[in-house]
């Protein structure tokens, strides 16, 4: 027979076996401290500064953690329509430089050369019949002078009054073809030593060789020094004097001091106390 206090002993050591080991229950103290810890984190995990507008996390796992609402999204922006650019143009007040337009100031050229001669195109007619004599004027490529120009101002000096026309049967008719009885030429300094060869002209003269008239394009451009700047003049004697080899007029000097220099005097290399003429009717030879 059992005493009570032994039955309640035995009846203790059975539920101590069937619970096992952790079934000891804990102090109030500790289930308080518990039960207050997780009821601090769920608050801490719902009401949060950052969490106006959105699902607390609790929420989101109170259904088994599958189920996630929608994240309110910011509203999308409006496009701002932007005008499209309108082309506005106005008239130049002046024309727009070309590319191939010589720099302000640049120095003609007369004195690169290609070696290349092209034919000033057109017809000049002669002024009258007897014992006409075509020429045709051909220009160096690249230098500096415009073609129709110097063809005008050849033509003008040969059928002047003052010219050969007016003291020689001859009368001058510009051309373009090949078979023209003349080739005027204006040739750089370095085409014309070849072209004048045999004769010296040492980058300075011009010349008339056979068919051939050749003027140095320095000279045309330049003249000399003691026709006083009148280049226009010079280029009248130029051609006259040439030409009047090409019209059997050889050499002359200067015969008395002060007055008219020769046409068919050498008048490039000085004249020896004779004025400058470019006109054979006023002195010829």
């Amino acid at each position: 027979m059992t005493t009570g206090r032994t039955g309640q002993r035995s009846a203790a050591a059975r539920r101590r076996r069937r619970g096992g080991r952790h079934s000891r229950k804990k102090p109030h103290k500790a289930q308080w401290f518990s039960v207050t810890a997780l009821a601090v984190l769920g608050m801490v995990m719902v009401v949060h500064p950052g969490a106006t507008g959105r699902q607390s996390l609790a929420a989101q796992f109170s259904e088994g953690g599958t189920a996630v609402r929608d994240v309110a999204q910011p509203p999308a922006p409006t496009p701002t329509v932007i005008p499209t650019p309108t082309a506005t143009f106005t008239t130049p007040q002046r024309p727009a430089p070309t590319l191939t337009r010589k720099p302000k100031g640049a120095k003609p050229n007369v004195t690169v050369s290609t070696g290349r001669l092209a034919v000033v195109p057109g017809f000049n007619k002669a002024s009258g019949m007897r014992d006409k004599l075509t020429y045709r004027v051909e220009i160096e490529e690249g230098l500096s002078f415009n073609g129709t120009a110097v063809a005008a101002a050849i033509h003008k000096t040969l059928t002047d009054e003052r010219g050969w026309q007016a003291v020689h049967p001859v009368n001058f008719e510009r051309t373009d073809k090949p078979d023209a009885d003349l080739r005027i030429i204006v040739a750089t300094p370095t085409l014309t030593d070849k072209l004048c060869l045999p004769l010296d002209t040492g980058g300075e003269l011009s010349c008339r060789v056979e068919d051939r008239v050749v003027l140095n394009a320095k000279r045309w451009m330049y003249a000399i020094p003691w026709y006083a700047g009148k280049v226009e003049l010079y280029r009248n004697y130029l051609v006259n004097h040439e030409v009047g080899h090409a019209l059997g007029h050889g050499h002359s000097t200067c015969a008395k001091a002060n007055t008219p220099a020769p046409v068919m005097m050498q008048q490039s290399k000085g004249l020896g106390g004779c004025l400058p003429n470019a006109w054979p009717t006023i002195k010829a030879t």
